[in-house]
């Protein structure tokens, strides 16, 4: 049973860079553990090898691994990738790896703690949590099913993508650092192995981190056949040394890093002649890495899209070979996870002759043991997606088989990430701070080389299928080849060492680098820097005035990344999708000549109005009161609070009105519990607790906390992408709005702001509008305005799409809107 020792706090800046401002760029914040990317980038082109590789290793046990099988997501994040094209870091990292790694060794610890821990899987989740587990002093006793250390990586990847060795590299690096920590081989789960029951009596804690084990079935008549087996275990068999003469013809269902390792180990086979994948969506949807994809079709893989399984059969007289059915597909539309749908097309089977199927179509969890203590669900292991914790007490759950198959670097966040949790629960820390991945620079001087702007990207050089086909296929660099791709990175990290960084400097140093620029206009932009400015006093609730944004850096002024369009579309319910996530309410009572100019500029605009009566020529989100019925031309009916009653559905007009609800914080548990179990099209947050009044957000400072509150409520049902979230309260700009998307909103709804775009003045008895015409064109100019605004912060932020912000471009600059928001404030370092 785990037991409490000393007072424990956890702090989150441990790792922070020491810099009072310092923000990460796009690939530091991209990859999910935080790895200081811009340094050894940095390193490796002034000739530190031992620095750069220091930098590499500092978060990342398995960075031999990484080096050739990461998915790379930092180079998505890449600046560079919108030029001509992102800066090679995973092969960068190879570099370093191969020239120093096999011999390089990390300080020993020594364990000082008496209580133990046990973790089930030496793969990468549960090797990087027991890394940072034995670092902070405790005794980890890892049990592995398979007879070697490594999980997927040592198992699931073919050895010419990655030679066994270099896994045993990365592995024998953690344990000869970490003595406490006791590997033991060929010991799984259940029978055979180790029970929970003696897990949990022996140690303190116990994480799981068995992974996927299992791969999925084709789920078609005929996937049980011998002919049909699974891509992970034809990968396992493969890894393990075996080499099975196949059937002449191999087909690959699926279209993911499995699928692409299972087609591409099928043909170096003795027996094989053809290999083909079959993928039911297009090139586009398909998971693999483009690179993976480029290789197999490289050694002569066919890949056939938009085909879908629909049986196996045998074939009369050929017990060798199985009759494949399929249907072509026509893809629909996106889904909640971005990727198209797909349907069957009518009339277009066809069979296949075939010798053997490998279904790479997923994986799942499952072990008997679990099972039997009610911790599988839908081949998953329940575990709380935030803390890790399962229902059993003390008993944690990270990597694939509680997240689902990921990526290999994503197992090792979900290491970093149970450690954590673990050593706060080991500490008696209840409430600990939520886990953020720590970011770090090393400062590495920027390179020198006068050709960075016009080198370009170079790929590792393709081998192929050589003398010996399961010899790696991908060139290393060589020194001088390592330098100039290195000579190529814009430095994101390096700009922000300012303390008065901002994201108005960025687009001061934007306007600046402009060629139409004037004197005068530089003459001002470089006074409005000068000038000194106080600190603004923020007395009561925290605002949105409280919330930065962490924008992307301009070392270099390359602005290319910028130039592409942002996208604001923003679909609110069914048959009511928006231009922009810029609403306007609040002009129930205004005089009928504000209404119509609103309602001209509200259609210039492509937005919808909120209120208790609708506009002409616009769309209408009504605000249905507690006796009223939601009117037919409605495209959506929010039902309002109603005093002394639990939340409730409006009285709809027509079967297939979407419908939501209103929120404040005393409502906002049970509205989310209706919107979630009845299927509400959206929840309107009212942070200003005033709604429907006109006027309703000059009451005051919105309660900001409500939008985390509510997506945490949503997360905790497994609901935060089905309910979209209208918020209200406070909003003024395009910044405000781009913050509250950021926090969790899919749109916002100004009120006073488009008031005084409209002429509306403040009196004693708020906003009223004087005789003359109100301006539509005002209004419509504000709104697209806000609109440019809100997306600026977003591209500053490295995005193209408006909704793709998320709390992790944000700090804050208060301690009260820290604990309002969970959003951790700027320039925060460790005390002392």
């Amino acid at each position: 049973m785990m037991t409490a020792c000393k007072p424990f706090s956890l702090d989150l800046a441990a790792d922070q860079s020491g810099l009072p401002h310092y923000q990460p760029p796009p690939c530091q914040v991209a990859c999910p553990i935080g790895t200081d990317v811009g340094s050894y980038v940095g390193l490796i082109w002034d000739g530190d090898a031992a620095g750069a590789l220091e930098a590499i290793t500092a978060t990342n046990p398995f960075s031999g691994v990484c080096s050739r099988v990461c998915d790379a997501p930092c180079e998505s994040a890449c600046r560079r990738s919108q030029a001509d094209g992102a800066v090679t870091i995973r092969a960068l990292k190879r570099s370093v790896m191969e020239a120093l790694g096999p011999g390089y060794r990390l300080p020993p610890v020594q364990p000082t703690q008496s209580q133990t821990i046990a973790i089930v899987g030496a793969g990468p989740a549960g090797l990087t949590a027991a890394q940072d587990l034995a670092l902070a002093g405790y005794p980890v006793a890892l049990y592995e099913a398979q007879d070697r250390a490594g999980g997927a990586a040592a198992w699931g990847i073919p050895d010419f993508r990655l030679p066994p060795a270099v896994v045993a590299e990365d592995v024998n690096r953690v344990l000869e650092r970490c003595s406490g920590i006791t590997v033991h081989l060929s010991t799984p789960l259940g029978a055979g192995g180790v029970s929970l029951e003696a897990l949990r009596r022996d140690h303190a804690a116990v994480l799981l981190a068995l992974g996927a084990n299992v791969g999925r079935p084709l789920g078609v008549p005929g996937d049980t056949l011998p002919q049909v087996v699974d891509g992970l275990s034809f990968l396992k068999r493969i890894n393990g040394g075996e080499r099975p003469t196949l059937p002449a013809h191999v087909v690959v269902i699926g279209g993911g890093d499995v699928a692409m390792d299972a087609c591409r180990a099928a043909q170096r086979l003795p027996g094989v002649k053809k290999v083909t994948v079959l993928y039911r969506r297009s090139l586009d949807e398909m998971p693999a890495r483009l690179h993976e994809r480029h290789a197999a079709l490289a050694e002569g893989i066919e890949i056939v899209t938009q085909v879908a399984p629909t049986a196996v059969q045998p074939i009369p007289g050929a017990d060798d070979r199985v009759a494949l059915s399929c249907v072509r597909t026509a893809l629909g539309a996106p889904g909640p996870d971005g990727r198209r749908g797909f349907q069957a097309i009518p009339e277009s089977e066809f069979t296949l002759d075939v010798g053997l199927v490998i279904a790479a179509v997923g994986q799942k969890t499952a072990v008997e043991e679990l099972e039997r203590h009610g911790l599988l669900a839908q081949g998953r292991i329940l575990a709380d997606p935030q803390t890790l914790a399962t229902p059993l007490p003390g008993v944690f759950a990270a990597g694939d088989a509680a997240s689902g198959s990921s990526t290999l670097v994503r197992a090792m966040e979900q290491g970093h990430r149970a450690a954590y949790y673990v050593l706060a629960a080991l500490n008696g820390e209840t409430h600990p701070q939520p886990y953020r991945t720590p970011y770090r620079t090393r400062q590495a001087p920027l390179a020198q080389d006068p050709r960075w702007e016009k080198l370009g990207r170079e790929e590792p050089r393709f081998l192929g299928q050589g003398a010996d086909p399961w010899g790696e296929t991908e060139a290393n660099y060589d020194t001088e080849t390592a330098k100039a791709q290195a000579a190529r990175c814009y430095r994101c990290d390096t700009e922000t060492g300012s303390t008065d960084y901002s994201v108005k400097l960025r687009e001061t140093l934007f306007a600046l680098a402009r060629p139409d620029t004037t004197a005068e206009t530089r003459r001002a932009l470089t006074l409005a820097r000068l000038d000194a400015r106080p600190t603004p006093a923020r007395p009561g609730r925290p605002t949105f005035d409280d919330l930065v944004f962490l924008p992307a850096n301009l070392t270099r002024l390359v602005i290319d990344p910028y130039r592409e369009a942002c996208k604001t579309t923003t679909p609110l319910a069914a048959g009511l999708s928006l231009a922009h996530p810029l609403l306007v309410g609040g002009f129930d009572t205004a005089p009928d000549g504000v209404r119509a100019a609103l309602a001209q500029s509200l259609a210039d605009s492509g937005t919808a109005y909120v209120g208790r009566a609708a506009l002409p020529g616009v769309p209408w989100v009504q605000l249905v009161g507690a006796n009223g019925i939601a009117d037919p031309a409605a495209a959506l009916a929010i039902a309002l609070p109603r005093p002394g009653t639990p939340p409730a559905p409006p009285a709809l007009a027509r079967p297939d009105q979407p419908w939501g609800l209103l929120a404040t914080r005393a409502t906002l548990g049970a509205a989310v519990a209706v919107a979630v179990d009845r299927g509400a099209a959206c929840l309107v947050l009212d942070g200003s607790e005033a709604l429907p009044a006109d006027g309703a957000d000059l009451a005051g400072p919105p309660d900001i906390g409500l939008l985390p509150e509510a997506i945490r409520l949503l997360r905790a049902r497994k609901a935060e992408e089905l309910v979209p979230i209208v918020w209200f309260g406070g909003l003024r700009s395009g910044s405000d709005l781009a913050k509250a998307l950021a926090l969790g909103a899919t749109a916002g709804m100004v009120a006073a702001a488009a008031g005084f775009a409209l002429g509306g003045v403040l009196d004693r008895t708020g906003l009223v509008f004087p005789e003359a015409a109100p301006s539509a064109a005002a209004l419509s100019l504000f709104l697209q305005a806000a609109v440019s605004e809100g997306s600026m912060m977003a591209r500053c932020t490295g995005k193209t799409n408006i909704h793709n912000l998320e709390p992790e471009d944000l700090r804050t600059l208060t301690l009260a809107a820290q604990s309002a928001t969970g959003i951790v404030m700027a320039g925060v370092k460790k005390a002392g």
